[in-house]
């Protein structure tokens, strides 16, 4: 019976965190990602985090936090990821999905980085206004295992305009 115990929860946790694999329908297409390059006069700040339990607030301190542009590429993505295209977050035991066929490297260059400080603050200066963009980052802590995940929210400053967001 301990046998038959231990077999159980190994399937379970075995089906709980094996990859799944989501098949792209887009290809990436580089000409809708370039203008990320390009000088602009909008601004993003920003502050990243989540609550436990308790209460208390854990932020993205020293993790990378993305600036992607908005493309049907980029929105299968992070439909695929977050089921949703506006404002995500998932699970950091859910965050294994392989992508098929493989993103392309270009996908990661054609975005932004930027780095949470101590506080979980964040900012991209001199982006390209009126356009759209997915900003991604991970807050995580450990307890007795890894707790907490992936954030997503996506964004669309205006000209001139230093926008203010919270990803949480």
């Amino acid at each position: 019976m301990k046998k038959l115990f231990i077999v159980i929860i190994f399937l379970f946790l075995h089906a709980c965190f094996a990859p799944s694999t989501y098949t792209l329908k887009t290809k990436f297409n580089a000409d809708e990602a370039k203008w990320i390059k390009e000088r602009g006069n909008a601004n993003i700040i920003g502050q990243a985090f989540l609550n436990q339990k308790g209460g208390t607030v854990v932020t993205c301190a020293g993790q990378e936090v993305y600036l992607t542009p908005v493309n049907s590429y980029s929105s299968e993505r992070m439909n695929a990821i977050y089921k949703s295209t506006e404002k995500g977050y998932l699970g950091y035991y859910l965050s294994n999905i392989v992508f098929e066929p493989s993103t392309p490297q270009e996908y990661y260059t054609l975005a932004k980085k930027s780095i949470c400080d101590a506080q979980g603050n964040f900012k991209f200066n001199n982006i390209k206004a009126d356009k759209e963009y997915f900003i991604t980052t991970k807050v995580t802590w450990e307890v007795s295992v890894v707790e907490g995940g992936y954030l997503m929210l996506k964004v669309k400053p205006k000209d001139n305009e230093t926008l203010e967001v919270i990803l949480n």
